[in-house]
């Protein structure tokens, strides 16, 4: 999963750009009632995409393709996310790149392409452990030559265990780095990285 967590890369903007007055006029403000906060709140469009789309699709087997629409997310080819050719891509219709990332694997992850990073966590985080299969947070720890911090966080459940991760960049953030990237899939017994389950 780590691969996917670190992989970066801008998607196509949806928008034309309108000028003058006319722009001030059609531009909403990011507090703006829905959908339309969505569309300038990197963070508020990350939350739609981990909370309605990411999370109920593992965490409830519910059909991810749905759960995009709904959410009014656009089907994009998979080159627009830089992921693999039998990997599903579906885009916010946002001023920055903010996707659901369907894996070949099961797996879903929410990227932001920019954005406030610790914003982005504290928003991720809660909407994790608000969750009704009562996510704990596991092992926090540097990665990828200490240029990422990434968490996890398990739960477990009846049909199995699940594991959300919450990746985002450390310091100086490189070009074409995400600003966030959260994966949620399920996992096939106990995983070292769910540190605190050791003790139950």
């Amino acid at each position: 999963m780590l691969g996917r967590l670190l992989s970066c890369g801008l998607g196509v903007c949806l928008f034309t750009v309108v000028s003058g007055p006319a722009q001030a006029q059609n531009v909403p403000k990011a507090d703006a009632k829905e959908p339309w906060g969505a569309l300038v709140s990197a963070t508020r469009a990350g939350e739609i995409v981990l909370q309605d789309v990411c999370l109920p699709a593992i965490a409830e087997g519910r059909s991810l393709e749905g759960l995009a629409s709904t959410q009014r997310l656009v089907p994009m080819p998979p080159r627009a996310a830089k992921v693999g050719p039998n990997d599903r891509v579906w885009r916010m219709g946002t001023l920055r790149g903010v996707y659901a990332v369907g894996w070949a694997d099961g797996a879903c992850t929410t990227f932001v392409d920019q954005g406030n990073s610790p914003e982005l966590r504290q928003m991720a985080e809660g909407v994790i452990l608000a969750r009704p299969e009562g996510f704990t947070r596991g092992r926090t720890e540097v990665v990828n030559a200490g240029k990422v911090q990434r968490t996890i966080f398990c739960a477990r459940t009846p049909s199995g265990r699940i594991v959300a991760s919450i990746a985002t960049p450390v310091g100086q953030v490189e070009r074409g780095t995400r600003a966030l990237a959260s994966t949620v899939y399920r996992a096939d017994g106990w995983s070292n990285l769910c540190e605190l389950e050791r003790a139950s």
